[in-house]
């Protein structure tokens, strides 16, 4: 064979080139706010468009929502109710030119948050969020306002504390705000009809704890146990040691009810629980003008019906907020390894000094395992350790 075998005739036409397929380039799409959170991109982030053959790409950098908007015309507000691309929020300062343009019979506007800004804000806005409102005039944007005139979300402020839950499988916002801004988390469960759901409980614990908030049981349907407390169950007993207070109700005959009155005064309370433990007709109880929707337990299994469908912030008598959240199965812990859970899961270690042998420990099947010792022995009850294991087994 000759060396010059392969080389090239001058005379042959050259190689055409082989044309890039649309999927491999694909990847040359920039995720704007995948790379915003990573700290990639600055504040201004910028997005890369591409003509339909990917060529000549154009880069394009994203507006300011705050831009064509100057701040004599913004104003704070409070949000009391949030839906799919608008929210319900309360004007603070009625001198402010803006609310200037509300009828004085009600502060509070709709305002819309535009696909853009909530993508620049990093975040939807929630219930209890303090935001910044703006006025656009702007006739392809759908909401209500002042003839022309419209209300834009430009900013949510700073929060002092916040509850989550995981979001769509599908969607960018791996975590959803529940309520912001609260001063403790009020976890309502019934004695029976429906029995008490130990995880469901764990969930909330834990993110009380995580966002150093003050966890209150409310046990409600007291009416139904003939003795009360002394005919509480093994697992709302062994749950009540390792929260912050308990405060046992009953609707129908009014016990408790002025205790857990005088919990809530003052401070912006966040209430959530199970479908069908009662938490709509307790809220209609200690806020007369909610007029939440209630609801029956199915007779054939013995769970709730879902009443309440998003979350709603009311005025409390005597000052405070509540807040009301739909039932949910689960909150936002997805984010957590499994030995921070090993290490912080409430009611495992006393004063919170983790005493197992190793460091990574996972109450499993590690040797010198303080956790698993104190089951066989009965100090932790084997509840409170399947509670353990399924949100351990469940990915949070």
């Amino acid at each position: 064979m000759r060396n010059n075998d392969f080389d090239s005739d001058e005379n042959e036409a050259p190689l055409k080139s082989v044309r890039t397929s649309r999927r491999e380039h694909r990847s040359r799409r920039i995720d704007v706010m995948r790379e915003l959170e990573s700290g990639v991109v600055d504040e201004r982030p910028i997005k890369e468009r591409f003509s339909r053959e990917f060529k000549k790409a154009k880069i394009k950098r994203i507006k300011n929502p705050v831009e064509n908007i100057g701040e004599e015309n913004c104003v704070e507000g409070l949000v009391l109710e949030v839906h799919r691309r608008t929210c319900e929020v309360r004007l603070s300062d009625e001198k402010n030119a803006l609310s200037s343009l509300v009828s004085p019979l009600s502060s509070t506007v709709t305002a819309m948050y535009r696909a853009t800004t909530s993508k620049t804000l990093g975040e939807f806005p929630a219930v209890g969020d303090r935001v910044l409102l703006g006025l656009v005039n702007d006739a392809d944007d759908e909401g209500d306002g002042v003839g022309s005139q419209k209300y834009c979300v430009v900013r949510v402020l700073p929060r002092k504390s916040e509850l989550k839950r995981p979001g769509p499988r599908d969607s960018f916002y791996k975590q959803q705000t529940l309520a912001a801004n609260i001063d403790q988390v009020v976890i309502v469960a019934s004695v029976t009809q429906p029995e008490f759901n130990y995880g469901f409980m764990d969930r909330f614990l834990l993110a009380a704890n995580l966002n150093d908030l003050p966890f209150v049981l409310v046990l409600t349907k007291m009416d139904l146990l003939p003795n009360g407390e002394a005919d509480l169950s093994t697992d709302i007993r062994d749950f009540m040691k390792i929260v912050d207070k308990v405060i046992p109700v009953s609707v129908k005959s009014g016990d408790g009810l002025e205790i857990l009155r005088n919990e809530l005064v003052g401070k912006s309370s966040v209430f959530s629980g199970m479908s069908g433990v009662g938490k709509s007709t307790l809220i209609n109880e200690l806020v007369p003008h909610a007029e939440l929707r209630t609801g029956d337990v199915r007779e054939r299994d013995g769970k709730g019906r879902h009443t309440t469908t998003s979350s709603s912030l009311f005025d409390f008598p005597g000052g405070g907020y509540v807040i009301d959240t739909p039932g949910i199965r689960s909150i936002g812990l997805m984010d957590m390894e499994p030995e921070t859970l090993a290490k912080i899961f409430p009611g495992f270690f006393e004063d919170d000094l983790f005493t197992c042998k190793f460091s990574n420990c996972k109450h499993l099947k590690e040797p010198g395992c303080a956790v698993r010792a104190a089951v066989e022995s009965g100090k932790i009850s084997e509840a409170r350790y399947a509670s353990y294991v399924r949100i351990l087994n469940s990915g949070k």
